[in-house]
This record gives structure tokens, sequence and C-alpha cells, in this order.
């Protein structure tokens, strides 16, 4: 069954961490001593090399064979009115392979959510640490006539799983007064990207244009097609946008760099690179949205406009004018101007470039995903101890 997850590390191991998958090309560009960013893994690297009988596998794609795929097409029809993305009968199918872990990290809403809900005859008695990128707002993405069924799931799960961590300690306090989870049961997962892959690079062609990247459906971009100033913009993304007719100066590419055909990491990287400033434009939800792009923009030392949200990761690091521009959500004409301070003003763009890889290299090392998985680790083993005692 190992193989059929796409198992990444030892079989015999006792920690799964699950992820939403695309990191099976990272991994073999890492194996043959190539280039490839380290984040994608949350630590898992690293943690790995440490401490070993550590495995990662994806938690997203059908499995195998009819009963994988039938799986699969059953979870996707019930996904469509609550889009909690539950795969209970996927879980099953990997049961036999995962009852006998001590414990079990995801790193997905969905599955995270999954594993809470499950019985102890399908896990046993292995440690369940589910981790949440927008829990707060999830229950919201389901049809009107299905959020108080997604309210009592989202409630099961939390009140099932051993610990719940979030990637903003917005969404997690939110979830604690929403759902009535035990705080002492949470705790925020501290995000760094890797400074050694997200460079500046000299050499990079300058071009005049801005760059928006991203899949998450709290992007923006409807606002930012129609933002006032006729900013040459590209939008890279596979989510729907409204470009309002006449906007020539917006050119949208379909695709992403999760083991997408069309854009590689380094093509993202040299994207960042040759813009003018890279817009990250959000609504205003609990989730810290945006944070992965926003990093590595900063990291490049590439000036960012960043949509000012209620779930802003790390509110005290961003400031506005030094290391980031910050506009209000669902502004178009801030977003519009602060859009041309970046293009119209050169210093300016080079100062904040160069105070944004310094907040990067200050607060958002790679360390920091390692440090955190490995407390997940320490935690969930304690955890089992007590369990098996």
């Amino acid at each position: 069954m190992t193989a059929a997850l796409g198992w990444i590390g030892p079989a015999d191991a006792d920690v799964v961490v699950f992820n939403k998958g695309g990191r099976d090309f990272r991994w073999k560009a890492l194996q043959a001593g190539e280039e490839a960013p380290r984040e994608f893994f949350y630590g898992y690297v690293e943690v790995a090399a440490a401490r070993g009988r550590i495995a990662m596998a994806p938690a997203a794609g059908a499995l195998p064979g009819r009963l994988g795929a039938a799986a699969s097409f059953l979870e996707s029809l019930a996904s469509e009115s609550t889009h909690l993305g539950l795969r209970p009968l996927s879980l099953r199918l990997m049961a036999s392979s995962l009852r006998e872990r001590r414990v079990l990290i995801s790193f997905t809403d969905g599955f995270s959510t999954t594993l809470g809900l499950a019985s102890r005859g399908v896990l046993g008695r292995a440690v369940r640490i589910g981790g949440f990128h927008c829990l707060s707002d999830l229950a919201l993405r389901a049809r009107p006539w299905a959020r108080a069924y997604s309210h009592e799931r989202i409630r099961r799960a939390l009140a099932g799983l051993d610990h719940a961590f979030f990637f903003g300690p917005a969404d997690r306090d939110e979830c604690v007064r929403r759902y009535g989870v035990d705080a002492g049961k949470t705790s925020v997962f501290p995000f760094g990207v890797d400074t050694a892959f997200w460079r500046p690079e000299s050499d990079a062609p300058p071009a005049d244009f801005v760059v928006a990247v991203g899949q998450d459906p709290n992007r923006d971009y409807d606002l930012l097609a129609a933002a006032p100033g006729s900013h040459p913009t590209r939008i890279i993304t596979r989510q729907p946008i409204a470009v309002p007719p006449g906007a020539a100066h917006v050119k949208t590419t379909v695709g992403d760099y999760f083991g997408s055909d069309s854009m590689s990491d380094a093509d993202i990287r040299r994207l960042y690179n040759a813009a003018r400033g890279v817009i990250v434009p959000l609504k205003d939800v609990f989730q810290p949205s945006g944070y992965s792009v926003t990093l590595q923009a900063m990291s490049c030392a590439r000036p960012v406009v960043l949509t000012r949200t209620k779930g802003l990761w790390a509110p005290e690091l961003f400031r506005d004018g030094e290391n980031c521009l910050l506009v209000p959500p669902g502004d178009g004409a801030a977003l519009g101007a602060a859009i041309g301070r970046v293009r119209g003003d050169e210093a300016l763009a080079r100062r904040i470039g160069a105070a944004a890889r310094a907040t990067v290299e200050a607060h958002f090392q790679l360390s920091r995903n390692a440090d955190s998985l490995a407390a997940l680790v320490a935690r969930g083993e304690a955890i089992a101890t007590e369990r098996r005692a």
C-alpha cells in the first residue's frame, strides 16, 4: 500500500506526514542534488535526516485501482455541496497501512478533517494531528443549505483530533471561539521559506509588468483585474477571473507551480525577479492567505503589494512603506495606487525589496518549518506513549 500512496521515506515509518501532493518531482530533484524549494515539505527533509522512520505521502488524488477511482469520484460529488474535501472512503482504503503507525500528521484541511472524523476502528490508536490553512472560512464555502452540516462536521472533527495546528493565529483563535475547541489542543505552525532557492537574480531581464501568482480561491483577482491605472499585469492561476472588457493590460496564464507542465519553481523565481512588483490581492478572510507567495517574493527582494486582511499571519512584521505595501481589502483604488507606486518609484521599490529580503532572513527562515514539524512529532509521540502506557 505504501507504493500506492506515493510514499516518500521508509516503509516502516512510525510517523506519516500527509501533504497536498506535488512533492514527488521536487523530492527527486533533491535526491539528485538539484535545486528545489524545500518549504513545500514543511520541514520533512530536515526532520527525516535527523530522526529517520518518518514518511511523507500525498493526501490528494485518487488511489490506484477501481476502488480508489470510485472512492475519489464519490468523495468529489459529496464535496460539491460542502467543499470540505472529506476523504472517508479513501482513508478506509489506506487504513490497513496506517492503523499501526504511531503518529499521523496532515497538512491539508480536508484530510485533517477526515482524520478527526474517523473512528478508532479505522485508525486504531494512531495519534491524529491535523493542520489547517483556512478552517474558519471553510464552512462558508458550502452551499447555504449545507453550512450547518459543514459546521457540525468541522466541530466533530476538531473534537476527534488529538491536536490541531493552524498557519495563522487569527484562524486558530476564530476556530477556538467558533467551534469550542480546547485551545490547549491547538498551536500555530510558524512557516518559513527556502531563502537559498528564493533569491535575487541580478541577471533577470527587467520588464515593465507586475505579477500575481496563486490558486487559493481567496485571492481577489477580479479586484486586481479591475484596479485603476492600466498597469501591465500578469496573473498566473487556475482560478477563473472576470477581466473587464477592454482591459488589455491584464494577461492571464492558466498554470501553477505544483507540478504544472507549464511552469517550474525556477520559472516562478525568474518571474518574480523580472517583475516590478509582486501583487497578492486577497479577500478579507481569517485564512493566512498568500503567505507562500508573499514570503517567496520578499525573499527574492521584490516589493510586494499585500492586502491587510484579518488573517494576516504576522501583522507585527509587515510594515507598510518599509518592507511591503499594505492595502485595505476590497479597495481597488488603493490597490491600483500601490501598484503605481512600485512601478513609478524605482528607489522606493529597491528600498522595500531590500527590506523585504532582510525581514525574511531574520524572521521567516526555512528552519522554522523543521522546528515546527519536530515539535508536532514530539507532541504526537508523547501522546502515543501515554496512550499505550
